[in-house]
């Protein structure tokens, strides 16, 4: 009969590394994506083409002067304001406005050099470079 040795301290110690890994980057995740109490979050696509990773975040009518984009390592962070149409009596509302903010964990490393976006038609199109290219 062969005798199986287990080294519990071994799989239990890299368990105990993978596991902090995820919750350290869960929490990161989660904290960070909180918008502020008084903001809305846009809907967010996100799109693979040769060259680069393509975010794009929907806002119509955003104003294009008050977007702020960073990209924090596996983050990219997209703030923005939206207005009011027009200014009275509201009757019905359904529609989001003032400030947003989206937290965005890319699927993959990027690079901000060559990085470009462009606001067109209530979309925001972020290229985002792909690591090596």
């Amino acid at each position: 009969m062969a005798v199986i040795r287990i080294l519990w301290s071994e799989g239990l110690s890299k368990l105990h590394r993978q596991m902090q890994a995820y919750l350290n980057e869960l929490l990161y995740y989660q904290v960070r994506c909180l918008p502020l109490p008084e903001s809305w979050v846009p809907p967010v696509d996100i799109f693979e083409i040769p060259q680069a990773l393509v975010v794009v975040v929907t806002c119509p009518g955003a104003e294009r002067e008050r977007f702020d984009i960073r990209l924090d390592g596996h983050f990219l962070y997209v703030k923005g304001y939206r207005s009011y149409p027009l200014r009275g009596r509201v009757y019905q509302l359904e529609g989001e406005y003032g400030p947003f903010e989206r937290l965005i964990r890319l699927p993959f490393p990027v690079t901000s050099k060559g990085a470009e976006a462009v606001f067109e038609e209530g979309l925001l199109k972020i290229f985002l470079p792909k690591q090596g290219h």
